[in-house]
């Protein structure tokens, strides 16, 4: 009896020698891709793991990182835009706050790390060899909207500042 293995599964690993760190401005290249999914091969947590073992042996990586995804950009239903041409341009992902972007193009991505969190930005495949873009990956928050009663004691506040200012003003008397 013939005994056969199956082929190695393509893994989503940090190309070593170009990655200091996410938030570097030259971002973490990785060899394989990164999908909208959780868990798996070539997942964003597999993305996510493979960045945190990378930390392991290489203190410039450090802390942890910890993806949240929130769109990615070939989908259908996409709620933002990309503009430009195949190699770099500008995103929007209004009601969003993006941590993370990963830029995918050929068989590899970079992942960056915003310096602080953003709804609109800039990509480029400049860190990929300016190969044609494939799609962006965004990792981060929804964006927090004042509730209701928020907005009412703000404009009370607004209200009661105005009356003061106006009682204020009527108890001044010139000699």
């Amino acid at each position: 009896m013939a005994a056969f293995s199956a082929p190695a599964l393509a893994t989503t690993t940090v190309v070593n020698g170009s990655c200091v760190s996410v938030t570097d401005v030259h971002g973490c290249l990785f060899s394989g891709n990164i999908n909208e999914q959780p868990t798996g091969n070539n997942s964003y947590g597999d993305a996510q793991n493979a960045y945190n073992l990378y930390n392991n042996t290489h203190p410039s990586a450090d802390p942890d990182i910890t993806l949240t995804y929130l769109a990615k950009s070939d989908l259908s239903g996409f709620p933002g835009t990309v503009t430009g041409g195949s190699s770099s341009g500008n995103w929007s992902l209004p009601g969003y706050l993006v941590d993370f972007i990963a830029v995918k193009a050929g068989p590899d991505f970079v992942l960056y790390e915003l310096s602080s969190p953003a709804s609109s930005g800039t990509w480029s495949t400049a860190d990929l060899g300016g190969k044609d873009l494939s799609h962006l990956e965004f990792f981060g928050t929804v964006a927090p909207v004042p509730e209701p009663a928020s907005w009412a004691m703000l404009v009370a506040g607004l209200g009661a500042v105005g009356v003061a200012m106006r009682r204020r003003r009527a108890q001044v008397s010139f000699a």
